[in-house]
């Protein structure tokens, strides 16, 4: 075989060889990308539905304790009605119950002394329409629901007398009563508590229904016995705003967010069902197909299991793989769901979402490897053809001048070495003669060297190659830094706090990272300028006092588009040889999303939603520290407790809705009308309370009180009314009237309905005489 064949065939051979690696390769990725592709999906379904489910938790969690709060508030209240009507006592008439345990339902009949409130009876009404004393007034002011028990018994069964709870009919479930003993014969943990005189909170079954619930006991006038309970409860399924925001929630295209019950009766029926169709069905005892039904029990059982988060720490979610259809669907699909259990409420939370749904991303990126391998083989057909014809034309031209040249290359092989070519081509050829020459006459002096030149290749490619190796990894780090939501800072600890580096994801700021080259935009140029302040004085006495740990902040930026978010920064310092800190690297995260989250919790909890001004939650709470700065300051405070005159008149006469608008209105007059350290708040239906810390003289509070009256008693245009509210006004002192805050609220409320007794549209400020007459007249408060 000549060397025109040969070099045709090699140049053939590699190029076959180069083109079938090639396809080959790209086959092998394309595998390994679809791999890739659908292992990164089935981990964003993941991610996305723990995500939910640890959300829905989360969600449940905050309301829980806000209701737990309002219960506590609610029981309070609650026994501050029950002592402004008068206390508990018994008549000597008694009257028939037909009692029914509300476990059971077994009825049996009992025979009781009437209680009465102030020397009133209760009654015995199972009507919403007639008024009953107490738990009527608790549940308007609240919007809970409130009982009064009586005990039946030594044993200390419990039977409702009075309540605002509805049974099955629709009508108050008076007669029905909780047993001392369960069904199962063990202690029931409420009546226990009673018993012992303690309170009891938490999550109980009433009447026909799961509510959050609070329980104090009432005791006879030696305080000796438990002759009652006060009951103060928010049923849980009311609790419509989370139910709404869980059923809002969408996962993928079609995938929702369904709530089980976990334990007993509740066990697999629906709390929570897409767009609340399914609400109360028991999946678990449906006409489902075998596998739908073990689905979801099998999620159920294993969630039972799972730990309860400790404060702080992390909520345990698993995933389930399960078929599904809904009654509306064509075909059966597969499921993973998300699944977390809130053992408080005993709901099983199943975030879902369909797998199908997140097919079509995944088909796209096959077929465009599919396109990609296609052009490959196009390609490498092209450059086989192009390769033999160019390899045929340059085997030619190097054939020719090498026959020519055996002859001498013979001899040379033979050892002439003052043989010479003396080939005159202008091409490789005759460069080759030349080099040849000259190659003869140094031959030794090449050989000599050859050794060292070795040496040096072999230290050179090793270079070479650790260089591409550190490349490499270097650039695997900065793709790992660019997809994630973490920024990366290096910046000097001097004025301004010069960039060194920031990572590419600074983009998600609405920042590129060339802007903080070469000084052209500083570090501390982003934060607000409320907070660079203190973000500097924080950072500098960091250095000052030579930390090594971790310094953690939470402030706001102003990002490229001019938008303020928050962020929060952990960084950590460089060290010069001399041990003074010189730079700080830093991870900066967006958490703009959980700062208005807290934001819109704590205003849901501490402010009224009708007038938006601070609830009776917040008032008791800066009502507290008032009287904590009072007491340290040696001042006096003013607590004015306001009740709109003839409010009931235009409520019945024009509707609720219009009431609320006066409400509004009279809520902005009030706030307009006071300074910016006093507290203006709805207690509750018309009744509004002023805190004026810092007084000085009763002067200023009659100031006060007379700018308020004279305010309101302006008309207010409604719906192109004009409508004329006065209102009456208790002023209780801080420390003449009472040391606490319970006992200035009380003060404050009878000096109130004082100013009502004696004509309204006027205030009054409490005094020993306003008490006695009080007392005399049994605390009977007058109506509109």
């Amino acid at each position: 075989m000549n060397i025109q064949t040969k070099i045709v065939s090699m140049v053939l051979v590699l190029v076959l060889l180069t083109a079938l690696s090639i396809v080959a390769i790209a086959f092998r990725q394309k595998n390994v990308l679809t791999e890739n592709v659908r292992a990164e999906l089935d981990q964003l379904i993941q991610s996305e539905t723990g995500k939910v489910a640890q959300d829905v938790y989360l969600m449940c969690r905050i309301m829980q304790e806000s209701l737990e709060q309002r219960l506590g508030h609610g029981l309070i209240v609650a026994e501050t009605a029950l002592k402004r009507m008068g206390n508990i006592s018994f008549g000597r008439d008694t009257v028939t119950w037909q009692a029914i345990n509300q476990y059971t339902g077994k009825p049996s009949k009992v025979i009781l002394p009437k209680m009465l409130i102030g020397g009133r009876w209760v009654g015995q009404t199972t009507r919403f329409e007639e008024a009953v004393p107490v738990v009527d007034e608790v549940t308007a002011m609240l919007g809970t629901a409130c009982t009064l028990f009586q005990r039946v018994n030594e044993t200390g069964d419990m039977i409702r007398v009075a309540t605002s709870v509805p049974d099955s009919d629709g009508k108050r479930a008076i007669g029905t009563y909780i047993p001392r003993f369960n069904p199962d014969g063990s202690s029931n943990p409420v009546i226990e508590k009673l018993l012992q005189g303690e309170t009891y909170t938490g999550r109980g079954y009433v009447v026909n229904a799961w509510y959050l619930t609070g329980y104090v006991p009432l005791w006879d006038p030696s305080r000796k016995k438990v002759v009652g309970a006060l009951f103060v409860g928010q049923k849980q399924e009311s609790v419509t705003s989370l139910r709404r925001g869980i059923m809002d929630i969408r996962i993928g295209k079609l995938g929702y967010v369904a709530v089980f019950g976990g334990k007993g009766d509740q066990q697999g029926r629906y709390i929570i069902s897409q767009k609340g169709s399914r609400d109360n069905e028991n999946v678990l005892a449906s006409s489902m197909p075998v596998d739908m039904v073990d689905g979801i029990g099998q999620a159920i059982e294993k969630a039972l299991t799972l730990e309860v988060p400790r404060d702080g720490g992390t909520i345990p979610v698993f995933f389930h793989r399960y078929p599904w259809q809904n009654p509306a669907e064509g075909d059966r699909r597969f499921k993973l769901a998300a699944v977390t259990y809130f053992e408080p409420w005993d709901w099983v939370i199943m975030a879902t979402a369909y797998e199908d749904d997140y097919l079509e991303a995944r088909e796209r990126m096959t077929g465009a490897f599919s396109q990609m391998i296609n052009w490959a083989n196009l390609v490498t057909m092209a450059i086989i053809a192009f390769a033999l014809a160019l390899s045929f034309y340059i085997a030619r031209g190097i054939s020719r001048p090498l026959q020519k040249a055996i002859q001498v290359f013979d001899k040379i092989g033979q050892g002439e070495l003052d043989v010479q070519m003396n080939l005159n081509a202008r091409d490789e050829i005759g460069q080759l003669s030349q080099a040849f020459d000259v190659m003869v006459g140094n031959l030794k002096q090449v050989t000599a060297s050859r050794e060292e030149l070795d040496r040096e290749i072999v230290r050179r490619s090793f270079v070479e190659r650790e260089l591409r190796r550190a490349s490499a990894r270097r650039k695997e780090l900065e793709m790992i830094i660019n997809h994630s939501p973490t920024v990366v800072f290096l910046w000097q600890a001097t004025t301004g706090w010069p960039v060194e580096y920031v990572s590419e994801n600074i983009r998600q700021l609405g920042f590129m990272a060339e802007e903080f080259h070469s000084k052209k935009r500083l570090f501390n140029s982003i934060i607000h300028t409320d907070d660079v302040g203190w973000v500097t004085a924080e950072i500098t006495r960091y250095q000052e006092e030579e930390k090594t740990v971790d310094l953690i902040q939470e402030y706001r930026i102003v990002n490229g588009e001019g938008e303020v978010c928050w962020v929060e920064t952990r960084s950590w310092p460089r060290f010069s040889e001399t041990g003074r800190i010189t730079h700080f690297q830093s991870v900066l995260l967006d958490i703009t999303v959980r700062r208005k989250a807290e934001e819109a919790v704590h205003k849901l909890a501490y402010y009224d939603g009708l007038t938006g001004l601070p609830n009776r939650m917040l008032l008791l709470d800066r009502l507290e520290q008032a009287l904590v700065q009072a007491k340290r300051d040696k001042r006096q405070l003013a607590l004015l407790f306001l009740d709109l005159d003839g409010f009931k008149e235009v409520n019945d006469l024009r509707g609720h809705a219009f009431g609320d608008l006066l409400l509004k209105q009279v809520g902005q007059r009030l706030d307009d009308s006071i300074r910016k350290s006093d507290t203006i708040a709805r207690f509750g239906g018309d009744e509004f309370v002023l805190l004026l810390p810092g007084v000085r003289e009763t002067g200023e509070v009659k100031f006060v009180a007379q700018k308020i009256l004279e305010t309101l008693n302006q008309p207010f245009s409604l719906e192109g009314e004009q409508v004329k509210v006065t209102t009456s006004i208790g002023i209780a002192i801080y420390p003449i009237d009472g040391g606490d805050a319970g006992t200035l609220l009380k003060r404050a409320d009878i000096a109130m309905y004082t100013a009502k007794n004696r004509g309204r549209r006027g205030f009054c400020f409490f005094n020993e005489d306003i008490d006695r007459e009080w007392d005399e007249a049994g605390a009977v408060r007058s109506e509109e």
